[in-house]
């Protein structure tokens, strides 16, 4: 992958001279960005650009608009969730922190603005961004409003957040490097399921090996509880007691516990593996074989510590 690793210093180019000089505040928000190591999403736009038979640097700036917008995505759901002290807004305050993301947003605009393609292809990256957006506030509003009260709802919010991010850094990258419809949204599609894969993983850390306090102790009701809430088993209807009564955070350890004694863990993986083999046939169609295999390696990594979140073999 050393074509992939040596446009990383490109991206990081193209994101320090768009920060305005004058701001040392916003510089050190997209300091993160600039030095190394650059988050691993950035492979998501190069590899899709390559993969639909595009030149990868063609998608240098797009993948530096991706990740100024997704730096003020994560941004404005810090300040709206303020659930992580270690964030932005608890060093700020929220009102900074907000003003550091709508700025970071902006600055994404600015740097697609300037990318050197077809003025048609900077449009239609252009509008993904947009309708992206729509679908990410949308997911968002659904999370804020506690609209996630069942598996089913839990999925739609997270299609809307993490599903389509990821499908929209993949589709993106794919604009960059052809007009094709077919290929565009076969990588558009791989995004998606990856963003789920990863979600589903998230969830799963969160609870058996979270950075921190879990989801629980936060009193979070994520994929893993709404879970086994859907099933009966002995412990179902002390779950839903937990959730209505709003007791999630007092009763982490018990409701842990009680995951433990079902199938949740098994479930989940199985899961994320369908969800990586719907990425990875989204694919087929591609034509560029280093691109595809960057992408495959992308999704397939997830699952390398897959051990350590399996309760027992899978069948």
């Amino acid at each position: 992958m050393l074509w992939l690793k040596a446009l990383y210093p490109k991206v990081r180019l193209v994101l320090d001279q768009s920060t305005p000089a004058f701001w040392p505040g916003l510089r050190e928000v997209m300091g993160g960005l600039i030095k190394e190591p650059i988050p691993t999403e950035a492979a998501l736009p190069l590899a899709s650009c390559r993969a639909v038979g595009g030149d990868a640097e063609d998608a240098v700036h797009v993948t530096a608009a991706l990740l100024a917008f997704s730096a003020a995505m994560r941004l404005y759901d810090d300040v709206e969730d303020q659930d992580r002290p270690d964030s932005l807004w608890a060093k700020v305050g929220p009102a900074r922190a907000f003003n550091f993301g709508s700025t970071a947003h902006v600055l994404s605009f600015d740097i697609l603005a300037k990318a050197p393609l077809a003025a048609s292809r900077i449009r239609a990256i252009n509008q993904c961004f947009i309708d992206s957006f729509y679908e990410l506030a949308a997911g968002q509003d659904r999370d804020l409003a506690g609209e996630t009260n069942t598996v089913e709802d839990y999925w739609l919010t997270i299609e809307l957040k993490t599903g389509a991010a990821f499908a929209l850094a993949c589709a993106c990258g794919a604009l960059a490097g052809t007009d094709d419809a077919a290929l565009i949204g076969g990588c558009r599609r791989f995004g998606h399921h990856v963003g789920l894969t990863l979600q589903i993983f998230n969830d799963m850390d969160s609870i058996w090996h979270p950075n921190g306090a879990s989801d629980f102790e936060c009193g979070k009701v994520t994929l893993p509880l709404l879970y086994a809430m859907s099933f009966d088993h002995p412990g179902r209807s002390e779950l839903i007691s937990y959730v209505s009564a709003k007791q999630v955070a007092p009763n982490a350890e018990r409701i842990k516990a009680i995951l433990d004694a079902t199938d949740t863990r098994n479930f989940l993986l199985w899961a994320a593996l369908k969800e990586r083999e719907q990425a990875l046939a989204a694919l087929s169609i591609c034509p560029d074989g280093e691109g595809k295999q960057a992408l495959y390696a992308y999704v397939t990594g997830m699952f390398g510590d897959i051990g350590a979140l399996q309760k027992e073999p899978l069948r």
